[in-house]
């Protein structure tokens, strides 16, 4: 049992890439064996997937790593534990600090916002 990745080009069309353009990371878990003398392979779960620019967005992160958590309680422990370690070996879990730094700047844009005439702050997005 492994994680395959595939990797997709995007190609920045979209809200978050702006033009940079990123790698869309697909994980899956695959599953190797043997029929008829030949090897081959079966997707047992399609985990998540991530942008490569996403790797510092605290938000994302956590969602990326909810739905993996979720997808991996249907495996043994130690396949868990096995497939938790190689997950982590790519993409990081959000630390506490990252944590901290994305609440100030939630807080100091809801602060320079609120300031602005007719902000309604129950109604924005950004908070």
């Amino acid at each position: 049992m492994y994680i395959k990745i595939n990797k997709r080009f995007s190609s920045g069309r979209g809200y978050y890439n702006r033009g940079r353009g990123y790698y869309n990371l697909q994980f899956s878990v695959i599953e190797s064996y043997r029929e008829g003398g030949k090897v081959k392979h079966r997707t047992l779960s399609y985990l998540a997937t991530i942008s490569e620019g996403d790797f510092e967005n605290v938000s994302r992160l956590e969602s990326f790593w909810g739905n993996c958590e979720k997808k991996l309680e249907n495996f043994s422990e130690a396949d868990r534990t096995h497939l938790t370690a190689r997950l982590e070996a790519i993409v990081p879990r959000p630390t506490e600090e990252m944590r901290q730094e994305n609440e100030r700047v939630r807080r100091e844009t809801k602060a320079f916002f609120s300031r602005l005439p007719g902000f309604n702050p129950s109604r924005s997005t950004l908070m």
